[in-house]
């Protein structure tokens, strides 16, 4: 029997065994997937790809994740942070697990004032879902009184029972050039606010008091590499 007929009797027998490591020359090894690694994908804008281009990267589960933050506040907002720390950029790296975004903003009682999504960057390509939004979930809380001196309050495993959820409130429309973010934000986004949609009394809300006041706010979320939970 020559080497030639020798591999390829070799790669008949073993070709049924059910053991994936033990397969000769099957195309199964070259699958796009893996239970162990997680799969980015870069777009030609983040890497010299080429136009229209993809750069892929396996990396393990457990390594840090890139998200991207975008978001609209109808009102300015004060020490926008992610766990603590103040977000100067868009883009930032976190572990897998709970994680908090949290500010302090002058909120109405009767308009919602946040607009605000967040994702992978780059992609997870075997990550589903990719990206989470604001919504009435309950992931979304506020309270009207002064959080005490630190930051506890916006780490995530500060106990904001006591909070208040926020509830879905339509975002007025802004003038100017932030109406694009607003327009954008609000096909994927709810718009958020304090106390019940349509109140109309201070019995109908827990924020009763009358007229623009502070709230600070936790939005808590979970991820890791098999996406937002």
């Amino acid at each position: 029997m020559g080497a030639r007929d020798a591999l390829r009797y070799h790669t008949v027998a073993m070709g049924n065994d059910d053991k994936p490591d033990l397969r000769l020359n099957e195309l199964e090894r070259f699958r796009k997937t893996s239970s162990r690694l997680a799969l980015e994908a870069h777009s030609h804008c983040e890497v010299p790809a080429g136009c229209g281009g993809v750069v892929l990267r396996w990396t393990r589960p457990g390594a840090p994740l890139g998200v991207s933050l975008s978001q609209y506040f109808a009102r300015p907002v004060d020490d926008l942070c992610l766990d603590g720390k103040k977000l100067a950029e868009q883009r930032a790296l976190v572990s897998p697990g709970t994680h908090v975004i949290s500010f302090s903003i002058e909120a109405p009682d009767e308009d919602g004032f946040v607009l605000m999504t967040l994702r992978f960057k780059p992609d997870m390509a075997n990550a589903r879902p990719q990206k989470t939004a604001s919504k009435a979930d309950g992931s979304w809380r506020a309270t009207l009184a002064a959080p005490p001196d630190g930051d506890a309050w916006r780490l995530p495993d500060f106990d904001d029972s006591a909070y208040t959820p926020l509830v879905e409130r339509e975002v007025p429309a802004p003038d100017g050039n932030k109406k694009f973010m607003w327009e954008w934000l609000g096909k994927e986004a709810a718009g958020l606010g304090l106390g019940a949609p349509g109140a109309t009394g201070p019995s109908s809300s827990p924020f009763h008091e009358r007229g623009p006041r502070r709230a600070w706010v936790r939005w808590r979320f979970t991820v890791d590499h098999e996406g937002f939970k």
